[in-house]
């Protein structure tokens, strides 16, 4: 298989024509008799793109932040990473999350590449049927740790390792229903459909439990409110306390796992709160407000630029990244 913006090649799957008429057969005609049959909606991501998203019954509606003024504009979708490209470079946001242009070749961060592996792990074993044990330590490794740099790799198990002593199994009750990995609610005053993707969200005593992991080399820092260092947590108090989700608002809580290769630690936060209901409000309208009004989308060069997949497309990028390393610039 070649991609289209490279000229290597890489083999993917070796199967015979009945082999591959087999799969096609099993696994590729049923979905696809569904999707043509199916009259279900669905909320999700590209609810923004949808034309019948007005009074779409399977979108939840709120007012997620009244102290933010309405613009115009044309409906849009935002995520807390979408919001983080726009904070460090608002052309970074504009280019890979609205234009979706991005260069293929650029080498991910490992401790990137590590908090990936170890929540997609996570997520396979949770998610997997109904587990009813709690994650434990030495348990088969997981394709995507399994493909890390050994160095890596071992900073991942270490990490699912400290997991078993959070893991909430066997206190998650059944749910009747897929696995909730993602939380759309659609804000009509302001025109933004905000995306939420819990690392874990199930139903317990009434209430609903969002739980963010995060994968760090250290500690987090205590001098900066919780809700400010994971941003997060903060559009999980928003969607929950809105009550677009339903169950009982005031036996929810939002946990974030800190997963290190040396430790671990939960921190909970309560939706029903008022005070950290108005932090959260804060956290994300800061986030939000210049966004709204943004239609220049100008960079701001800095040390991102260097690890920058749009950085091929944005010349004051490479200038800065030439600048930092002392390379003559063309035409100067």
């Amino acid at each position: 298989m070649f991609g289209a913006m490279s000229p290597v090649a890489e083999q993917l799957l070796e199967w015979t024509v009945e082999q591959v008429r087999e799969r096609a057969r099993v696994e590729v005609a049923p979905r696809l008799i569904a999707i043509v049959d199916g009259s279900e909606r669905r909320a999700g991501g590209g609810c923004a793109e949808c034309s019948l998203v007005a009074g779409c019954d399977a979108l939840p509606a709120a007012d997620l932040l009244p102290d933010v003024p309405a613009s115009r504009g044309s409906l849009r979708s935002l995520s807390v990473t979408d919001l983080r490209y726009y904070r460090t470079c608002p052309a970074r946001y504009h280019l890979l999350r609205q234009l979706r242009i991005r260069e293929v070749g650029v080498t991910e961060n490992q401790a990137i590449a590590v908090g990936r592996a170890v929540d997609t792990t996570l997520r396979n074993r949770h998610s997997g049927g109904s587990p009813l044990h709690r994650c434990a330590p030495g348990q088969p490794l997981d394709d995507a740790v399994i493909a890390l740099p050994e160095a890596s790799r071992h900073t991942a198990v270490r990490m699912l390792d400290q997991h078993s002593t959070l893991c909430p199994y066997p206190d998650v009750e059944a749910y009747r229903g897929e696995p909730r990995n993602l939380v759309v609610v659609h804000d009509e005053r302001l025109g933004v459909v905000f995306v939420g993707a819990p690392d874990f969200l199930y139903p317990r005593s009434g209430g609903w439990v969002w739980r963010e992991t995060k994968t760090a080399g250290r500690r987090l820092p205590r001098n900066r409110p919780l809700l400010r260092e994971v941003p997060q947590l903060a559009l999980a108090v928003l969607m929950l306390a809105s009550g677009a989700l339903g169950r009982d608002i005031t036996r929810s809580r939002v946990e974030l796992e800190q997963l290190r290769s040396d430790g671990c630690a939960l921190e909970q936060v309560d939706p029903g709160n008022p005070a950290v209901l108005a932090e959260a409000r804060e956290v994300i309208g800061e986030l939000v407000r210049p966004m709204l009004t943004d239609i220049a989308y100008e960079p701001s060069p800095g040390r991102e630029c260097a690890s920058c997949e749009a950085r091929r497309w944005c010349p004051p990028g490479s200038r800065h990244v030439a600048e930092q390393a002392g390379v003559p610039l063309s035409g100067r």
